[in-house]
């Protein structure tokens, strides 16, 4: 996360550059890439929304990338509320990805996190608690336009689904949300960046459905075969040819407009 790089005036001309960049890769290469999610400086609401402006506007961003938290501050702090309104107003769509690191501790009584577990079942916890902030709190509510994909299959969010319906959450804001949690949840999207995990997979897919599922490797990060092991996931889910191309492409093609 940029915001992690250094004060506002440093995140935001990483930012910028960033963008830049981003933009005149797609136009080198229009063949390759059909297009590309702007950074924000995070740290900084309105410069973001400066940048939101300038990177979708003039440079054809299909959107903003996202993190599920911003310096420790959760997404449904008021501060990030325009940030969303914003995306939400110009229908471009948000990417969410997880950021955590080692310093994150497995308990109260260690100083980091051990083997790795900050990545491998804290990323998804991650994922899911700033999706679910943004449901319980009202976001998603607010902003019925609004489309996020949430990396790695938003987590934890389609196997713990009837934990999140139901809990302590549902039960403080029952009252103020006019649908059931599920309801909101289920308005997200996922891509199928699960590594080769087969009924994984299978999950995302029967929870969100096919119309809100995405291809997705995380290319170049993983293991070796990590493209070919997603694929070999998807096409064991038994889908029709219509659900299947719909993953693969067009659901990709429909949300953010592009051949």
């Amino acid at each position: 996360p940029l915001e992690e790089v250094g004060p506002p005036d440093v995140s935001t001309d990483f930012a910028r550059l960033a963008n830049d960049e981003m933009a005149d890769l797609v136009a080198r290469h229009p063949d390759r890439l059909a297009g590309f999610a702007a950074a924000l400086p995070l740290n900084d609401a309105e410069a973001s929304l400066r940048e939101i402006d300038r990177a979708c506007g003039e440079l054809g961003a299909l959107g903003v990338q996202m993190f599920t938290n911003v310096l420790g501050v959760p997404l449904d702090d008021a501060r990030f509320e325009p940030v969303f309104a914003r995306v939400e107003e110009l229908d471009r769509m948000v990417w969410l990805h997880p950021t955590r690191n080692a310093t994150f501790a497995d308990y109260a009584s260690e100083g980091e996190s051990e083997y790795g577990l900050w990545w491998s079942i804290g990323w998804p916890y991650e994922t899911a608690a700033a999706l679910s902030r943004l449901v319980y709190s009202g976001v998603m509510e607010r902003h019925p336009r609004l489309k996020v994909i949430a990396h790695h299959g938003a987590g934890m969010v389609p196997h713990f689904a009837s934990r999140l319906g139901m809990g302590p959450g549902f039960r403080e804001v029952k009252d103020a949300l006019p649908l059931p949690p599920v309801d909101y949840f289920k308005r997200f999207y996922a891509d199928t960046a699960l590594f080769g995990a087969t009924n994984a997979v299978r999950c995302v897919i029967d929870f969100f459905g096919p119309g809100h599922v995405l291809f997705g490797t995380d290319m170049p990060l993983g293991p070796p075969a990590a493209v070919e092991a997603t694929i070999k996931d998807i096409d064991s889910c038994d889908l029709t040819e219509s659900d299947r191309a719909a993953v693969y492409a067009t659901n990709a093609a429909r949300l953010l407009r592009i051949s």
